[in-house]
């Protein structure tokens, strides 16, 4: 029998004065998409609130406090990875940020880039579907 599955992720846009998109790095230490640059962002908990999920997220990989939110883009897809086989609900927000961002032991960088630079960046796929569509 297939265990079914359903998750809901959160990812945040943050955008600087010049207008580029903040991305992180994860660490080598990370079980999947070593290396890869995300968006901030992750999964919702059960029972949580999704914009208490998106500042805690935002929080815990920035260090930063996220002063406002607003919801851009949905999308829900099929998804196989790392044990998780299911359907994914991805709610993607445009954010502000109180603070500059510190990193988490999750990641060993962070750095701002405009969209044409991304599309060079080695994306995870969450992110890369939050950002491109």
């Amino acid at each position: 029998m297939v265990k079914k599955d359903v998750a809901s992720i959160v990812e945040a846009i943050i955008k600087d004065e010049d207008d580029k998109i903040l991305l992180l790095k994860r660490s080598k230490k990370n079980t999947f998409f070593k290396e890869m640059w995300q968006l901030a962002g992750g999964k919702v908990e059960f029972g949580e609130n999704i914009n208490d999920a998106l500042k805690r997220e935002i929080f815990e990989e920035t260090g930063c406090d996220c002063s406002q939110s607003k919801l851009e883009k949905v999308f829900s897809f099929y998804e196989k990875f790392n044990g998780f086989k299911g359907t994914l609900f991805l709610m993607v927000f445009s954010c502000k940020i109180e603070g500059k961002p510190k990193m988490s032991k999750d990641h060993i960088e962070y750095n701002f880039f405009s969209l044409d630079e991304i599309k060079n960046i080695k994306l995870t796929p969450i992110s890369k579907k939050s950002i491109f569509g």
